[in-house]
């Protein structure tokens, strides 16, 4: 809809004698009913003076003929615009297809860069369900980011460092069994951590001895530090096998750990920076603090470096790396306050460029159970996810002739990722195993099977003849018109994605183009004269263009999320 909203800011310009950026920002979509655009005029009140019905209906009358708009009436205070259906219809199809991959893309975010740090599990535990968010909604903010130019860093922020290890080790060392830990990897080291923390409670000197093995990772002890590499190894190869399932690439595996060996001279300059202070041999950074709100500490009296010392070092670090626009943490709303204070003491450091960086905070998920018990791992939901799609399909799969294997596993998968991703990030959502894989209802499962159906129907046709140029002006049925405006909102979601930190702006538009691809489907199957594969050769040609415009227009935006996109199921 973009050159739709800049035409119609340019009329109400030329006609207000009012600045464009003053109106662009005011244009919205309306009910159907009113219109395809709309633009409130009670901002324009004080500065022209007027009422803002009597406003809109002086716009209105002032505005001549425009090749984009078929009308643009007065509604009250509010100017509604109706885009000509054959101008959006021979313009947006042909673009969309001689764009292919490169629809939804631009490059407003050329050579800035923008760094995300997600997903970001503890090692020595497999990933669990409640990783997805994190791992998703980075995911696709990263693909959206790409997709408008930007250069991105994703990095998986590993914690990988700190008195757990410490614990780890220490139990490893007395009770550890290292052809157990070669043969069952991460779910020993679960085992090891649950018995290292029972072992805390029960057994004397235990949580002393652990923290004195965690200085002794600190201070490069080589023993310690070959046995935390091997645990810090495992981990990564179990969390990239479900990485690689979900579709998730990362630039850099960084950690905790990454500022291990410079730690002492990060300290050294944080100490002299302004902002800090030594207070009864701990490191703090001075600055106010609420009611109640413990200092933040960067450096302990016994000479270990916390949490919040390495998000510093890595803050400060991705600063000079990247000199970034953007520095994303997408991490849960539990985490609120401790960003809050990380931005702050930052700021009360020097460093200007802190208020680039945004917590990107997400609600909780309710409701989750699986069939094997309530500990939920991620790698248990997307079996029971794949098990479940493939059981719906096993009864039609053989007469469609498709791998119901590699399908049911991009179908089980995409309605995990677009179930979590649909909800306002923001918002809590009950998770619902029905609901989710529904292919009829706001789920991946419907967007899946729209794009798998148009490629379906292309396949049908034998493909599209790239000698015959197709006659668009045969499209003018409401339902094709319909799906054409749904399609051209696709890049204005894309973009108010990125602005808003919110991918479920892109799957309520991808859903959208599913939705009128399905009532212009039933409109075929109850009118033949609709039917897509006509038998008017012409006809056939015009409409087999909207529909490849419409695959790409799905695929498009599910990859963006990153959902599967199955051409059959």
């Amino acid at each position: 809809m973009h050159r739709y909203e800049k035409a119609l800011t340019r009329l109400v310009a030329t006609t207000t004698h009012l600045n464009s950026d003053d109106i662009r920002p005011l244009i919205r979509v309306p009910e159907p009913d009113k219109g395809d655009l709309s633009i409130p005029c009670f901002p324009f009140a004080k500065r022209l003076k007027k009422n803002p019905a009597q406003i809109a209906g002086d716009i209105a009358n002032g505005i001549g003929e425009d090749p984009h708009f078929i009308s643009v009436e007065a509604a009250g205070p509010y100017l509604n615009a109706r885009i000509d259906p054959k101008h959006i219809v021979q313009t947006i199809v042909p673009e969309i297809r001689a764009l292919g991959d490169r629809f939804c893309t631009s490059d407003v975010g050329q050579d800035r860069y923008v760094v995300v740090d997600y997903s970001s599990p503890n090692i020595a535990k497999p990933l669990g369900f409640h990783h997805l968010r994190s791992t998703m909604i980075g995911n696709a903010l990263i693909h959206i980011h790409q997709a408008l130019g930007y250069r991105v860093f994703g990095v998986n922020f590993l914690g990988d460092w700190g008195k757990t290890f410490g614990l780890l080790a220490e139990a490893f060392a007395r009770f550890g069994d290292r052809t157990a830990l070669d043969q069952q990897g991460i779910s020993y080291l679960l085992e090891l951590y649950i018995q290292a923390n029972k072992a805390v409670e029960a057994v004397s000197g235990f949580d002393d001895a652990a923290r004195a093995m965690f200085r002794r990772q600190e201070a490069g002890d080589k023993a310690a530090i070959d046995l935390w590499q091997l645990i810090r190894d495992i981990s990564i190869d179990e969390f990239q096998k479900i990485y690689r399932r979900l579709g998730v690439v990362f630039d850099a595996f960084e950690g905790e750990s990454h500022y291990r060996d410079g730690m002492a001279g990060v300290i050294e300059k944080i100490e002299h920076a302004p902002g800090t202070r030594v207070d009864q041999g701990a490191l703090v950074v001075d600055m106010p603090y609420g009611e109640g709100e413990a200092p933040l500490m960067l450096r302990k009296q016994d000479g270990a470096t916390l949490y919040a010392t390495r998000d510093i070092a890595a803050a400060i670090d991705r600063w000079q790396r990247f000199a970034f626009e953007k520095s994303l943490y997408v991490v849960g709303v539990e985490q609120r306050r401790h960003f809050d204070q990380l931005k702050r003491a930052l700021s009360a450091m020097g460093c200007e460029w802190s208020d680039q960086m945004t917590h990107v905070h997400f609600g909780r998920v309710h409701g989750m159970s699986t069939r094997k018990g309530t500990v939920v791992f991620l790698e248990d939901v997307l079996n029971e996810a794949r098990d479940r799609a493939r059981e719906k399909m096993k009864q039609t799969a053989a007469e469609r002739d498709i791998d119901l294997d590699a399908i049911s596993e991009q179908v089980g998968i995409g309605g995990v990722v677009f179930g979590d991703l649909k909800n306002l990030r923001t918002s809590d959502y009950t998770f619902d195993w029905e609901e989710m894989l529904n292919p009829k209802g706001f789920t991946g499962t419907c967007v899946q099977y729209a794009h798998a159906r148009c490629c379906s129907v292309l396949r049908k046709a034998g493909g599209i003849s790239e000698t015959n140029t197709p006659d668009l002006a045969l499209l003018t049925h409401p339902e094709e018109i319909g799906l054409v405006k749904t399609l051209a909102r696709l890049p204005g979601a894309v973009a108010s994605a990125a602005r808003e930190l919110e991918p479920s702006r892109v799957a309520r538009a991808v859903y959208d183009i599913a939705h009128a691809w399905n009532r212009y489907q039933q409109a075929g199957n109850a009118d033949r004269s609709l039917r897509i594969l006509s038998n008017d050769p012409a006809e056939k040609t015009a409409r087999c263009a909207l529909v490849d415009a419409t695959r790409i227009g799905l695929k498009k935006g599910m990859a963006l999320l990153g959902v599967p996109q199955p051409e059959a199921m």
